[in-house]
C-alpha cells in the first residue's frame, strides 16, 4: 500500500516548523497541512515552496483567534451536536483561511481540519463544497484502520466513511485509510509494525504526523521528530 506521509500543524509554532524543515531535508515528508492561523504561517509557507511536496490546508475552527473574528465552540461534544447549525460561518472562516494560503502563491491539492471537524455532519457538505469551489482534488476522510484502540475512534471512523461515500459522489478523491490518529503525536515503531498487517496491498494510506523540536501540545513529539528522521522509518516506509 503506498504511505503518504503528512505533517499536520504546519504553522502553528516555529517547533513543528523547524521539525518538518529537518525531515523534508531528509526525504520523509509528501505532504505539508498547513495551519493557516498560526503564529509560525510565514515560515511555513517558505517550507510549502519546497521541490516536490504536496500542500493541504488544515482549516481550524476549534483553536482561536479566527480570521473572520468569529467565535466557535472548543467542545466536540458541542460540535457533534451543532455541526450543521455552525456550517455558514464555517465556511466563511475556512473560506478565508484557504485565500490566505493561496494569497502566498502556494498550490493546494488537499484540505483537512484540525482536530478532524470536517467529517462531522452539516462541515462534510462544506468542505466538499469549498474543494469544488477552489479545484482541490483531495480531501482527508478519518477511516482508521485501528478504530478499537480508542473509543473516539469507533465514532470517528464511522463519521469518515460518510464523508468518503460523499466525496466520491462529488467527484473528490480521499486517501483509503488515515493512519496515526489512536496515538497523535506519539508513533513509535510498535505502533507501525502493529499497522503493517493490517494494510491491504493496494490504496493510499495517509499516515498524519505532528514531530516538533519541542513539545508544542504533546511531549512526545521530539521522540516522534526522531522516529520519523530515523533509518528504520525510512526502511518500513519502503515495505508497507
Amino acid at each position: 500500500m503506498e504511505i503518504q506521509v503528512t505533517i499536520d500543524d504546519m504553522g502553528l509554532s516555529t517547533s513543528v516548523n523547524r521539525a518538518a524543515k529537518i525531515l523534508l531535508n531528509a526525504g520523509r515528508v509528501d505532504c505539508l497541512s498547513i495551519f493557516a492561523t498560526g503564529t509560525a504561517l510565514d515560515e511555513a509557507l517558505d517550507l510549502a515552496n519546497s521541490p516536490g511536496v504536496r500542500i493541504s490546508v488544515h482549516l481550524n475552527c476549534s483553536e482561536p483567534p479566527f480570521l473572520t473574528g468569529v467565535e466557535f465552540p472548543d467542545s466536540f461534544y458541542t460540535w457533534f451536536r451543532n455541526g450543521s447549525v455552525l456550517a455558514g460561518k464555517v465556511k466563511d472562516e475556512w473560506r478565508v483561511q484557504i485565500e490566505r494560503v493561496l494569497s502566498a502563491g502556494v498550490m493546494i491539492t488537499g484540505l483537512d481540519s484540525h482536530h478532524h471537524l470536517h467529517n462531522l455532519s452539516g462541515l462534510r457538505e462544506v468542505i466538499l463544497d469549498l474543494a469544488k469551489e477552489y479545484g482541490i482534488g483531495t480531501v482527508r476522510a478519518a477511516v482508521l484502520p485501528d478504530k478499537w484502540r480508542r473509543p473516539s475512534g469507533i465514532v470517528l471512523n464511522s463519521l469518515g466513511r460518510k464523508l468518503m461515500k460523499m466525496a466520491k459522489k462529488r467527484g473528490v478523491g480521499t486517501p483509503d485509510l488515515m493512519l496515526g490518529f489512536s496515538i497523535s503525536g506519539n508513533v513509535t515503531k510498535k505502533y507501525l509494525d502493529n499497522l503493517s498487517g493490517s494494510l491491504k496491498s493496494e490504496g493510499l494510506a495517509e499516515l498524519v504526523t505532528h514531530p516538533a523540536i519541542s513539545p508544542v501540545w504533546a511531549s512526545t513529539q521530539p521522540d516522534e521528530l526522531e522516529l520519523m528522521r530515523s533509518e528504520w522509518f525510512n526502511e518500513w516506509l519502503k515495505r508497507s
